[in-house]
């Protein structure tokens, strides 16, 4: 529509420039809420083992292994797949700074978890790679391309494998394949462990804040036991994740433990739920408290939300919808094991297609991702109503500022003679002067609030580096495991003199530490929120939005107690016309990285030296955060305030201006009076066309 707009170009160059920027900028806002920009974003939690990239193949893909499935906590990586018509595998190397940490923790006398992954990884490395190490680093990432799905996945194997040769070395890993299952979404598959390295615990948590709907796979047999809490707490992101979706996985195996000792499945299936459910009820009220009262409320809430488990079983699922001839050997032996549990407890009573069907649990997942795509989709349908609502507003803003000056030009030719512009240039300019004087009163008034509130923004930001610096202490578990000799001899058997075996027992010991995780996510939630203040601030005093409608309800203040000497509608046009096109202030503010500041620790910091340590580098990365902000906030509003001094000086000068070609192109019109009315009067009729179109699309 606009396109018929562009040959008057000449004639109303300000107008038009506005009516092309429209344009760019409803290109840039509908390309955001696309379903290929906008993807529905799924985010997979869960330790090795709890069967979450299985349960995902299945669920989104029909068995096919797109999800690579890590067998080692070592190989295990943060993995993006998302849609591309080329598929494509980039593998994205550790730092070198991060693998300097990570060797730094695999040389230390630690004895958890953490360190005992770091050590896998190092001496991984070492022995593929030997003296290479660094050169492998340095090349950053690895692409592959291929024709097909099949033969990339083939060859990932070397840097997701649990032998690959570049395995130890990946931190990260995307994904993009040509299959229909994956338009409009996208998946990020999370290691399971407790990450040695802090850089990829932070990146994992910055990948998780930006999924829409997260699914935490937890073993039904073990479910959200110790180490699946620490992984909540590590792993999920104090912001951003919309829903978090508890699933109960391997509850055949569950089945299987406790069916002996019930008198039919649906008596075993029927505990299991309801003891499991009131079990993850509880742990997760406490932690849910536990996350508020370290300052993340909105965690808490999530956790809160979440209610029953799913309980899902991806053999169950295979013995309701495969055929037997595609059972593997693993598949024949659970289901052997079934049958004989059924023979011996259950009276004979055989699990039915519509009890494997249940058991699976996969129509409840898919109505679970279901629902979340109707949610995103509406999501997104009232932001593009909004949005679109919202443009047609500012594009009949724009048309009815072209109409005015179009109008205003052509009346004055049908009534005037060139002698006539003169006499109309000077009441032009006398009543310009009073339009510019109280707009630069109003510019004036908007410099002086914004120098004021700046000073309490920089109370805010003190006050929050405050908080940021605060840290609460988590409880760790530990399990050893022990043997001890037990002699098998009998005194009165000579034989057995000597005899004995081992064995084995464990025990649960609990610890306190410092979560690094927990530091970096308060410090970037910090400057988050601070960020968020600022910018708010900006817009409601001196954003360009703010400051043009303001201009304009101070134009038509004015124009309001003008004289009838003339139509004020092509002077405001005018006015309006100029001011879109000055240069407004702007703010940004760049996030900075404290995970980067907090690297050289590790994930669990424990002794008491290292915790102070930790603590007075927290305090001293929220001090530089702070001077950070308020640095930036007072540049930024000195700089807004220095431009918005300069434009109330300047706007007088550049009204005249204005005013000035707009005259001279109104004197090259008069020389040709009849061709430009009939200009006009075409212009005229365009954008009534344009507006009737607009508004009929409206209803």
């Amino acid at each position: 529509m606009i396109e018929s707009l562009l040959p008057y170009r000449s004639d109303f160059p300000e107008a038009v420039a506005a009516l092309d920027a429209w344009q760019r900028d409803a290109a840039t806002r509908r390309a955001r809420l696309t379903l290929a920009q906008m993807p529905l974003s799924i985010g997979v939690m869960g330790q090795i083992k709890a069967g979450k990239s299985s349960f995902l193949n299945q669920l989104l893909f029909g068995g096919q292994p797109v999800l690579p499935e890590a067998a080692t906590p070592k190989t295990a990586n943060l993995t993006r797949i998302r849609y591309q018509e080329q598929p494509t595998f980039v593998a994205h190397c550790y730092s070198p700074q991060a693998w300097a940490a990570l060797e730094q923790i695999a040389a230390s006398n630690r004895d958890d978890p953490s360190a005992d992954a770091a050590r896998e990884l190092v001496t991984a490395a070492r022995r593929t790679h030997g003296d290479g190490i660094a050169a492998q680093l340095a090349q950053g990432t690895f692409t592959l391309h291929a024709r097909d799905v099949g033969e990339l996945l083939g060859r990932i194997d070397d840097y997701v494998g649990a032998d690959g040769r570049f395995s130890a070395l990946v931190e990260s890993s995307e994904l993009a394949l040509p299959l229909p299952e994956l338009e409009g979404i996208e998946i990020v598959d999370t290691p399971g462990l407790n990450d040695p390295v802090v850089s990829r615990t932070d990146k994992t948590r910055q990948y998780m804040a930006q999924c829409d709907v997260v699914f935490f796979f937890s073993r039904a047999s073990s479910l959200l036991d110790e180490s699946d809490q620490q992984l909540l707490a590590t792993q999920l992101p104090a912001k951003g994740v919309k829903r978090l979706i508890l699933v109960a996985t391997q509850f055949d195996a569950a089945i299987l433990d406790d069916g002996f000792d019930r008198q039919s499945l649906h008596e075993c299936e029927n505990r299991l739920r309801e003891r499991l459910s009131a079990h993850a009820g509880r742990i997760l009220t406490q932690l849910a408290a536990q996350r508020e009262r370290q300052g993340f409320p909105e965690v808490a809430a999530l956790l809160r939300e979440i209610g029953a488990p799913i309980f899902a079983s991806t053999f169950a699922h295979a013995f309701a919808v495969l055929p037997q001839a595609q059972w593997s050997d693993k598949h024949r032996y659970i289901h052997q094991q079934f049958l004989e549990l059924a023979e011996d407890a259950w009276a004979g009573q055989y699990p039915t297609a519509a009890d494997w069907e249940r058991i699976g649990g996969f129509a409840a997942l898919t109505q679970a991702l279901a629902q979340a795509r109707a949610d995103k989709e509406a999501i997104l349908a009232a932001q593009r109503a909004s949005t679109e609502a919202e443009l047609t507003r500012n594009l009949q803003h724009l048309l009815s500022n072209l109409r005015d000056q179009a109008n205003d030009r052509l009346t004055f030719l049908k009534t005037h003679e060139l002698a006539d512009l003169d006499a109309h240039a000077q009441k032009t300019r006398k009543r310009l002067k009073a339009i510019a004087d109280t707009l630069s009163g109003f510019v004036l008034e908007r410099a002086n609030t914004a120098r004021a509130e700046a000073r309490r923004m920089r109370n805010a930001a003190r006050e929050g580096a405050i908080r940021a610096r605060t840290l609460e202490e988590r409880t760790g578990y530990e399990t050893h495991w022990h043997s001890v000799k037990v002699s098998d001899s009998v005194w009165y058997k000579p034989w057995t003199w000597g005899d004995y075996h081992y064995e084995s027992y464990s025990t649960t010991t609990t610890y306190r530490y410092l979560a690094v995780s927990d530091a970096i996510e308060q410090l970037r939630s910090y400057f988050d929120t601070m960020r968020t203040e600022l910018l708010r601030f900006f817009d409601r005093l001196i954003a360009p939005d703010t400051l043009s409608a303001g201009l304009r309800r101070e134009l038509l203040s004015v124009l309001d107690t003008r004289s009838e000497a003339f139509d004020p509608l092509g002077l405001r046009a005018l006015v309006e016309s100029t001011l879109a096109r000055l240069a407004w202030p702007k703010l940004e503010l760049a996030a900075p990285d404290p995970s980067s500041a907090l690297s050289g620790f590790a994930a669990e910091v424990r002794n008491s030296s290292e915790t102070a340590a930790l603590r007075e580098r927290v305090t001293q990365v929220a001090q530089e955060l702070e001077e950070t902000l308020v640095m930036n906030l007072d540049h930024a509003v000195q700089a807004a305030c220095t431009q918005l001094d300069a434009l109330a000086n300047e706007l007088q000068s550049a009204l005249s201006q204005s005013l000035t070609a707009d005259l001279d192109r109104l004197a090259a019109a008069m020389a040709d009076k009849n061709h430009q009315i009939a200009r006009l009067e075409a212009l005229l009729a365009e954008i009534d066309r344009i507006r009737r179109e607009l508004s009929s699309r409206a209803e």
